[in-house]
């Protein structure tokens, strides 16, 4: 699916959605869905006229393994280099345990996680506030999880990974609580990427928001992270 001239979705996509960025510098892949998917996500970049070594970064936005289940094998393929935020890195290199699932969730994960297979990748690039990476700007947004991202390309696009999911309605969410590490840094985080201006919103669950995205972004921020019964 294409977003912008230089933005793709990759269809079909099992987990948190993967992004391609044909980007001026470096072609990279934004997150990689769960794992089993490579072959189509590759398949997908090869109809894009780009052979899957010209993939230079494969960029997490976190370590949660519906985002990072596929980092492994692209790598593998590819020779992309793989970063995230240095606060997940451990994460992904299995030197630290996954984030804990709270509340309900928490017995849902137990009994389905034997069957979530994780191939750990030790972190090409380790990632911080204000890096840039193939043109796209690094925001550290904490809160779904320690090292959490998002990546903006300023004046056109944000992607936020889990910071933000996109409701059946178009309209940007806070991520289940039950999901969320600290609610009220996650808050925090939303509330800074609020103060930003691009068009398109890029979500790691949920279709992406084409037109006005900061504009919606705002006024949810202002309306205490609800939208109002007119949205």
């Amino acid at each position: 699916m294409k977003i912008t001239d230089s933005i793709y979705l990759v269809p079909g996509g099992v987990g948190a959605n993967v992004y391609v960025f044909l980007g001026k510098e470096a072609t990279v892949l934004i997150d990689t869905g769960m794992g089993g998917n490579a072959s189509k996500i590759l398949e997908f970049v090869k109809g894009l006229g780009e052979e899957p070594p010209q993939i230079a970064y494969i960029v997490l936005t976190h370590s949660d393994i519906d985002h990072c289940g596929n980092a492994a094998q692209l790598k593998a393929l590819t020779s992309a280099k793989v970063a995230i935020h240095k606060a997940d890195g451990p994460r992904l290199s299995g030197e630290q345990k996954p984030k804990e699932v709270k509340g309900a969730m928490s017995v849902l994960f137990t009994i389905i996680s034997p069957f979530m297979r994780f191939n750990p990748v030790i972190p090409d690039i380790l990632l911080e506030d204000s890096a840039l990476i193939a043109g796209l700007t690094v925001i550290h947004t904490p809160g779904h999880s320690a090292g959490s991202i998002a990546l903006y390309l300023p004046g056109e696009a944000m992607f936020v990974g889990d910071a933000l999911r996109v409701n059946k309605q178009g309209l940007p969410v806070l991520s289940s609580s039950a999901m969320t590490a600290d609610v009220d840094l996650a808050k925090a985080s939303v509330k800074k990427l609020s103060e930003l201006n691009f068009q398109v919103l890029l979500p790691g669950h949920g279709p992406p928001i084409l037109l006005d995205a900061a504009i919606k972004l705002k006024e949810f921020v202002a309306n205490g992270f609800q939208h109002s019964a007119n949205s």
